[in-house]
Parts: C-alpha cells; sequence; structure tokens
C-alpha cells in the first residue's frame, strides 16, 4: 500500500484545505494510506478527524508561513520515522526541503493560486530552488500550468488536475424562502451573492459599486457578501457611503455555504486573480448562472453568454449591466445555469479530481 503524506500550512480553512477534504473523502483506500500533517491550532485539524482511517500529525513552526528552519529539523526527525512513499505539500517549503534530505521517493507540490511572475536575478533562484526541490507540480488549472512555466518550473514536471467540489445540495422550497426571509430577501427581488474571503485581491469594491448602479434600475435586488476578512470594516464604511446598508448584507464567515448557495439567484466573482475558483464550482454544481471577471481559470469553467458571462476586472459598470442582463432575461439565467451545471457534472466532481490525482500518484511511483 502506498503511503501518501499531505502537509499543509493553513490554520484557517482555505481552497487548499477544501481540496484536501475532498480527497480524503473520495480517495482508493485499498490502494493508498494517508497520513495529514497540519500546523498546531488549525481549524481543519476537526474536520481531519472525521476520517478515522487518516492519520492526523501535528507540527511545530508551521502555521500560515512556507518555510522555517526548526520546521525543517522538525518535519526531517518524522519523515524518517513515518517514512512517506509520496509527500505531497501545499505551500510549504520546509516540507519539500525535509522530504529531499530524508530522501522520499516522490515530492510533489500542489499550486493552488496564481503567483506574480518573478523577474531578474530572482527569477533564476526561484527556478532552481523549485525545480530543485520537487519532483511534480500539480496545476489546478491550465492558466496555473502557465504561471508555474513562466516562474521557470520545467514543463514536464508539471501534471494537471481540476479543482473538483461535491455538489451542492438543493434545498425544497420552503427551506428556500425561509432562509431568505432570515437575510431579508423577499420573494420578488432577486440575490446575488459574493463568497470568499474579504481581501483586496478578491474585489469586492467593485461588487458594491455594481450594486449601487443596479439599484438604480431595479431597486428589488440584494446583495449578499459572504466571508471575513481585513477589508470588513472598509466595505462596510463603502456600503455606508453608498446609503446600501438595506440591501447590501454582510453575514460574516459562514462554514457551511449551502443555505446561502441555494438562497441566492446568481453567483459573483470579482476577483483579481483566481486559480480555479471553488466558489464558482459550488454555484454550477447547484445550476446558479455566475457572473465572473476574466482572470486566470475563470476562463475553463464559464463561455461567456454559455453557461456564463464574464466582465472585465475592475469594471463595476460592466458586472452591473451584466447583472442587469440576468435581472431582464429570466430565461437566459435559466439556460446559463442548465448550461454550468451539465459543465460540472462532466468535469468538477470531486470523485473526477481524486480519481486525475491518483492517477498522477500512480504514474509518479512508476
Amino acid at each position: 500500500m502506498t503511503h501518501v503524506v499531505q502537509v499543509l500550512t493553513d490554520t484557517n480553512i482555505g481552497g487548499a484545505g477544501k481540496y484536501l477534504l475532498n480527497y480524503l473523502d473520495g480517495f482508493d483506500r485499498t490502494t493508498f494510506r494517508v497520513t495529514v500533517i497540519l500546523p498546531e491550532g488549525s481549524k481543519l485539524s476537526e474536520y481531519v478527524k472525521n476520517f478515522p482511517d487518516v492519520t492526523l500529525m501535528e507540527a511545530p513552526y508551521m502555521a500560515d508561513q512556507s518555510y522555517n528552519k526548526r520546521c525543517v529539523t522538525f518535519l526531517k526527525a518524522l519523515f524518517q520515522k513515518i517514512k512517506p512513499d509520496i509527500l505531497h505539500t501545499h505551500a510549504c517549503l520546509s516540507a519539500r526541503i525535509a522530504g529531499k534530505k530524508t530522501k522520499v521517493p516522490v515530492v510533489l507540490a500542489t499550486r493552488h493560486c496564481l503567483e506574480p511572475r518573478p523577474r531578474g536575478i530572482k527569477a533564476l533562484a526561484y527556478s532552481a530552488l523549485n525545480n530543485a526541490l520537487c519532483d511534480y507540480y500539480i496545476a489546478v488549472s491550465d492558466a496555473v500550468v502557465t504561471n508555474l512555466v513562466d516562474a521557470g518550473i520545467t514543463i514536464d514536471k508539471i501534471r494537471t488536475v481540476n479543482n473538483g467540489v461535491k455538489p451542492i445540495p438543493q434545498l425544497p422550497a420552503e427551506a428556500r424562502a425561509y432562509v431568505r426571509s432570515c437575510y431579508g430577501i423577499a420573494e420578488d427581488e432577486i440575490a446575488f451573492g459574493i463568497f470568499g474571503r474579504l481581501e483586496p485581491v478578491k474585489g469586492h469594491k467593485y461588487f458594491i459599486k455594481a450594486a449601487w448602479q443596479v439599484l438604480k434600475e431595479y431597486p428589488k435586488a440584494k446583495f449578499l457578501i459572504v466571508g471575513s476578512g481585513s477589508m470588513e470594516q472598509t466595505l462596510k464604511e463603502l456600503v455606508k457611503h453608498y446609503n446600501l446598508e438595506n440591501n447590501v448584507i454582510f453575514t460574516g464567515f459562514v462554514p457551511d455555504t449551502t443555505e446561502l448557495l441555494n438562497a441566492v439567484d446568481i453567483n459573483v466573482c470579482t476577483s483579481e486573480s483566481e486559480a480555479m475558483s471553488l466558489a464558482i464550482l459550488e454555484a454550477m454544481s447547484l445550476g446558479k448562472p455566475s457572473i465572473a471577471t476574466k482572470v486566470g481559470g475563470n476562463f475553463e469553467l464559464i463561455s461567456d453568454s454559455e453557461d456564463g458571462i464574464l466582465v472585465n476586472y475592475a469594471n463595476s459598470t460592466a458586472l452591473a449591466l451584466a447583472m442587469l442582463r440576468l435581472i431582464c432575461n429570466p430565461d437566459l439565467k435559466a439556460l446559463l445555469g442548465t448550461a454550468a451545471q451539465q459543465k460540472y457534472a462532466q468535469g468538477y466532481t470531486v470523485q473526477k479530481m481524486v480519481d486525475r490525482l491518483e492517477s498522477v500518484y500512480r504514474e509518479v511511483m512508476k
């Protein structure tokens, strides 16, 4: 049986954490044995404990940081003891260094995001270091493949494994109406939702400015901002500036977004950079159309006006026009949602992701 060790540095639950949990839910237990190493105090630990056949270990000096010299020393001793066949890291340089020093047979790293392209001497150092410390890279989208190649990673080291998500359950009509009422959304109102960390890269300010423009034309609309982060107070002040307190709703962090995804009519992504948006995938699984920015993996998930709408980043007017287009054309909204759900079923389920990942595992072990 092949021993796969997964290492994450996250103390909160982000894209990499959801990726891990989805893998743990569907991996081939007849072929692979899995150990998960997380930083001390990670919120992911409680979720990993739900898988009794998965070994969970916690490491010091690793919380939310890719490299720490003491963490390398700790992980070297740990790898010598548990002897991984495959070391699969997620933004943890410490683990890759420790894996190479202890001669782990295969060291992989998944790139979950798009990173700025290194320049000059830094680019050469980055390329040499990362090619030396990793046998293979897993990219969650074609956009990430390009991002890795631009950073100097050798193309034959890269394998593409698209993200996959569990389908979001559809609530009965009465339950959906109840959830909407809890957030002040009337039956005859259109609700737009944006799901993600409240950080500058996610572009929430353009969502708020677009809401202001939409409401001048169509006052029966609500706008849900789901998540928490460093921009929360700034965004609330922007909502107050535009006098949108009655129409823009901050939900805070919600561990399970099933109810809110059901409550909204249209999903929105205003990000400056996206590798492969889990929020868009979850909306697709539920048959909800998305309006998203023309960046990164969004191009792969959405064919404009076929299964969603793409708009330029930082263009609140274009976003507002796309919102109004779907408000005024419910048949188009339904058509886009159905097409999005079909695309999800064809290529972005959890099992398809797990199968592709384990195909890579089997390949590299040869």
